[in-house]
This record gives C-alpha cells, structure tokens and sequence, in this order.
C-alpha cells in the first residue's frame, strides 16, 4: 500500500466481479435500496460491499449530494471501467455459445453508410472469430430501406442509426454504443482557423450531404432551419467518406462524419471538427435483427 492510501494488491487479489456489477447497478438504480432488492441482499450487505471497494482503492467511490449519493470522481472512473469488463464478460459468453451452436451457412447484414467503416471491420472479425465457415453479405442502405428487409428475411441483421418503426413486428434489439454525426471541414477551410463558431457562420457555406430520406439528412436540415439557415445551392451528395474527405481537403465544402472517424482524421491533420452548440446528430448506433432468422443464435449479435 503506498501512502496515499492505494492499494495495488486489491486490483490483483481483492477486486471481485460483485464490487464492479454493484457500481454498474448501482449507476442504473441510484439507490442502495434499490440495488439491494435487485441482489435480493439485505442494504447493510450492499454498503459493506461499498465498504470493501473504497478501502481497496483508498478513496471513496460514493459522495452524499444533499439526499442523494453520486460517484465520485473515483467512482466514475471505476464505473467505466467495470462497464467494459462486464460487457468483455458477456462477449465472452455469447462467444462460446455461438461455439457450441456450430454457426455455419450465410448472414446477411444491413448497414447504413455512416456506420459500416465504424462497425463493418471489428463485426467481421468477431464472427470469423466465432465462426470461420460462416459466408458474411453486407447490404449499404439508408434505414427506411433495410429494415423492411430485415423484416421480410432478406436480411438478419441490420446496424442503423435509427430504431426500427414501431410497428415493425419481429424485430429485436438494442443501442449499441454512442457516436455522433458531427460537423467537419477541411484544414483549410476559412471555419478551421476560427477560435469561436456560432451556427450563423455556416450561412452560405455548401455541404456534401447524405442521400434523400436518410435521417442524416432530416436531421441536418431540421437543425439548420432551427437556426434559420438553409442548404444553399451548390451541394454535393455523396456517401463515399474516402472521396467526402478528399473533396473538403480541396474546397471549403462542410459535413458531417461519425465522430470516431472525424477525430481521427483531425489527428492525423485531414479534418478539422468544428465546435457549435448542439451540432451532434443521432448519437446511439442500433443493432436489430429478425427474431425469427435461423443463422443467428437467439443473443449475442
């Protein structure tokens, strides 16, 4: 133990799985009551775990806000990180069921265009992974498209940035993580070099935009028009994120990327995120799939 307290033989002996599920929990519930009820322990049991976790590390994990306990600052770092190691645990046991399910024949898999380069790489080792034989089909589309599809069969899964209609029965699924459509430019371009931006600097700036009916697109210009902006004329439509970039890379076009890949052309000097107020569209990337599919065991996916 070191003197302030840090104990690094609690993270190599000490740390057990039931201290990082009660931090998820607990973030979830908000209350010790509540987490208790879901363990089916009593509260004393809870807050000795509490106990536990806060002498291991040397600090407290929860701070009383008024009537209320939050995270300390800690507790939100042990937070995220017990997220990631509960989720690495569940795709380990998804994994060694799909194993023993002998997954094998072909899926189909509908991907909208903003969401391919994000998920496409890392979806397909993961099933090569779990199964080499399987025959892997990607379908691009925008997601009025393809989740007809999923519902008729033609297709198993489908990753969007948007829920499946209420209506559409059969469907199952959740969000998968968060990453935003956000603004971008070229290095050069005359915003790039701006400390400051509001929204009324983007008037009369051109845009390569996502095809008709996307909700890139809906979303766009409900937030431009918010502002009282429009798209000019003068706009390309392109889905091609390679061509978008070399286009803004040669003319003051703006854009907008997934976030994850707008910061890393930023870093490697290609891009620039412009910073404005609200200008983050469709957040959460959805994984759905046709319940009824015979390539897919019933989790995991």
């Amino acid at each position: 133990m070191d003197h302030d307290g840090f104990d690094d033989r609690f993270f190599q002996r000490g740390l057990k799985l039931s201290h990082l599920r009660l931090l998820v929990l607990f973030a979830t519930l908000g209350q010790v009551r509540l987490v208790a009820q879901r363990l089916h322990v009593s509260q004393p049991a809870v807050s000795k775990q509490i106990a536990e976790l806060e002498a291991g590390v040397g600090a407290p994990v929860l701070q009383r806000v008024g009537n209320r306990l939050q995270f300390t600052a800690v507790g939100e770092a042990l937070l995220r990180r017990a997220r990631e190691v509960l989720l690495q645990l569940e795709q380990a046991r998804h994994d060694v069921h799909a194993l023993s399910r002998g997954i094998s024949g072909s899926i189909a898999v509908g991907v909208v265009t903003t969401v391919l380069p994000v998920v496409g790489p890392e979806f397909t080792m993961r099933l090569k992974r779990r199964a080499p034989s399987v025959e892997l089909r990607f379908q691009q589309g925008t997601s009025d498209v393809l989740y007809p599809l999923l519902a008729a069969g033609e297709l198993d899964l489908v990753f969007s940035r948007m829920p499946p209609p209420a209506q559409a029965a059969g469907l199952v699924g959740q969000a998968l993580f968060e990453d935003p459509m956000v603004p971008v430019c070229g290095r050069d371009n005359p915003l790039a070099a701006r400390r400051s931006l509001t929204v009324e600097d983007l008037r009369g700036m051109t845009w390569i935009l996502p095809p008709p009916r996307s909700p890139t697109l809906a979303v766009l210009h409900a937030w431009l028009q918010a502002h009282g902006l429009d798209v000019p004329a003068g706009c390309v439509e392109s889905t091609v994120l390679a061509f978008n970039q070399q286009l803004m890379q040669r003319y003051p076009f703006l854009a907008l990327m997934p976030r994850s890949l707008a910061e890393q052309a930023a870093h490697e000097g290609a891009l620039c995120v412009l910073s404005l107020p609200g200008a983050s569209f469709l957040p959460k990337v959805w994984l759905f799939r046709n319940a009824s599919s015979a390539n897919l065991p019933r989790h995991g996916w």
